[in-house]
């Protein structure tokens, strides 16, 4: 056999790959655990292009040769990456890993992989792994991703910002410590990257760098150019090519119910249900039939709106477990009319799905406040406000306009009446109590310090805010300070249930909003609870959703044309408690007079929209 495997080693050097590979096939035959054959054989079917055969090889000869048992493994994910077999180098790793608990290139390439995959949750112990021992540019920039994207932005700000010490033209970089910095409310590093990144998509235009998730752009960004742009970059990246248009083979005659799809993870305790559940429970079951299309995780599958969701739908498809080819083709076996997206580009979103058309109307609605760009979808419902006529040239899909609000809400909530002592929370009992339970990234420098010009003008005023991480909880205390407002006067609420936190709610005075990205259900959760909301104007979805809303209450007024106006507002209405008295006796009476509280009504007015779609179809 020596002398073959020279003989084959001759033949490889000499450019002869037939030739060797012949000649391995021999040694092979008579010696198949001969390391160095395998090894060449590999090498072979690399250079034919045969990325898994290769892969098998290196695989089997790491098995036998320990001394090289971790170059060959790398060997045979490097193969099997260039054959597209993301899933296979994976799991070859994950052995790795096993034999090789405590080396750093396993845990880096796994936590690199995963990341890349969009899979973070298994990411997340290899990214551990890698945060204490990174010492480059790659390793920070890895671990500190897949930190950040399961919201552990105190574990990841210190390795973002290193990624970024050390590369700062490298634009994803750039990208995370910014959204990492915004989510710890670092106003000043976030103010100092936003100008960065502002200037950076000024100069190169239309070619622009974008590494930002769309979601992420619009907690900054109020330019609907930009936004819609971003939207469309990441289905180029992301995405696989809308399919062409599917028409179903059903025929439905005239008195057969519409069939409906609802598709999101979000059919649990979460901000979806809590305005959708009644949507849900209201639809006119002799006009349409609902198929709920669930990737709900397991362990959030117990809590009540989950619950209520299942009783809500007529169909229960359960995609959890289906990569996006099995679930569309699920999907499309129900032949359904119109199937809904609620998820938009969020996190957790299978927008991948709607891609292979499995429906021949596709609609975009509540999860996502922008285009859904570059993903088949063919219409978003929105309103007049949020999505006036200048905001029509940013959206691929066709405005499917509600006559009021976009924004659906539950009239079923328990009608909210303030009980027992603010002391119980940590607030004054006598003194204005402002609020906004917004998350931490909604939350821009420029709008806290305004916050903060409000507290210097009403004395003993106090801010009461969602908790937050412990370092975004002492960077907002900093800010506070350097405003010249005592600490003592930001008051963190902590997390408890939806029902819980509704009711304390009515605890505060006057509920301020954030910009360029408004409290949605935060805000139609405080005028539920009689809370008045101050705005300002916005210039994209994201920004005109609390105007919209305040519309349907009929209490527009309190939407500001600008930030300063803003404060000004806020402190005028500090000072009036006879104003904010009709105003908390306007709003309780709106749960059962106004619409933006009148399930039925606004669900008649989305099936509507829904045939709208429909009857638009059928005439192209």
């Amino acid at each position: 056999m020596t002398m073959l495997l020279a003989k084959a080693r001759r033949e490889y050097e000499s450019g002869d790959h037939n030739s060797a590979f012949q000649t391995l096939k021999a040694v092979l035959a008579s010696e198949e655990d001969n390391a160095q054959a395998l090894i060449l054989t590999g090498l072979i079917e690399e250079k034919r292009g045969h990325g898994e055969a290769a892969a098998r090889h290196f695989v089997r000869a790491a098995d036998l040769d320990a001394g090289r048992y971790k170059s060959l493994i790398f060997k045979a994910v490097e193969n099997l990456l260039s054959a597209s077999r993301q899933n296979e180098a994976v799991s070859l790793l994950k052995s790795a890993g096993d034999r090789k608990p405590e080396d750093y290139d396993v845990a880096y390439t796994l936590c690199a992989l995963l990341r890349e995959a969009g899979r973070y949750d298994e990411a997340l112990p290899y990214a551990e792994f890698v945060a204490p021992r990174a010492m480059d540019f790659n390793g920070w920039l890895n671990a500190g991703i897949v930190l950040s994207g399961l919201g552990r932005y105190d574990q990841a700000y210190p390795l973002l910002l290193k990624a970024y010490g050390a590369n700062p033209s490298e634009r994803l970089a750039l990208s995370e410590a910014f959204w990492c910095a915004s989510c710890l409310c670092d106003f000043d590093m976030a103010d100092r990257l936003q100008a960065e990144l502002e200037a950076a998509y000024a100069a190169e235009g239309a070619v622009a760098d974008i590494r930002e998730n769309a979601f992420r752009n619009l907690a900054w960004c109020s330019d609907e150019e930009i936004n819609a742009r971003t939207s469309r970059r990441m289905a180029e990246v992301l995405l696989p090519p809308v399919a062409p248009k599917w028409k179903s083979t059903r025929e439905r005659t005239a008195d057969e119910p519409v069939r409906i799809g609802y598709l999101s993870c979000d059919f649990h305790d979460h901000a979806t249900m809590a305005l959708f559940a009644g949507v849900l429970d209201h639809h006119d079951r002799e006009r349409f039939e609902v198929y709920g299309i669930c990737h709900t995780a397991r362990s959030r599958r117990h809590e009540k709106m989950h619950l209520r969701f299942l009783d809500s739908v007529d169909y229960y498809i359960d995609i959890l477990d289906m990569d996006d080819d099995a679930a569309a083709a699920a999907i499309r076996d129900c032949e359904l009319d119109i199937l809904v997206d609620l998820k938009g580009y969020t996190q957790g979103s299978r927008i991948a799905i709607f891609c292979r058309r499995p429906a021949p109307v596709q609609v975009t609605y509540l999860g996502f406040p922008g285009s859904v760009a570059g993903a088949g979808i063919d219409y978003a419902i929105t309103d007049r406000i949020v999505t006036p006529d200048l905001s029509a040239a940013f959206y691929q899909e066709r405005l499917l306009r509600m006559p009021g609000s976009y924004q659906a809400n539950d009239a079923t909530r328990p009608q909210i009446v303030r009980k027992g002592a603010r002391a119980d929370h940590g607030l004054p009992e006598h003194e204005i109590v402002f609020c906004s339970f917004n998350q931490s990234q909604k939350i821009r420098g420029s709008v806290f310090r305004g916050w903060m010009r409000i507290l210097q003008q009403v004395e003993g005023s106090v801010l009461w805010l969602a908790a937050q991480t412990p370092v975004a909880e002492e960077f907002l205390c900093r800010a506070a300070e350097a405003q010249g407002i005592d600490r003592s006067r930001i008051i963190f609420a902590p997390k408890i249930s939806m029902a819980d936190h509704l009711q304390r709610i009515a605890m505060a005075d006057i509920a301020l909003d954030t910009g360029p990205y408004n409290g949605h259900t935060t805000t139609s959760d405080a005028l539920w609870a009689g809370v008045p909301v101050l705005g300002w104007k916005g210039s994209n979805f994201a920004g005109r959703v609390t105007e919209s809303l305040l519309a349907a209450v009929g209490l527009r007024e309190l939407v500001a044309p600008d930030l300063d106006t803003f404060v000004q507002t806020a402190v005028e209405l500090a000072e009036n408690e006879t104003r904010r008295s009709e105003l908390k006796k306007h709003l309780v009476n709106c749960r059962k007079s106004a619409p933006l509280f009148d399930t039925i009504s606004f669900t008649r007015d989305f099936e509507n929209c829904l045939m709208g779609a429909m009857t638009d179809v059928a005439s192209a």
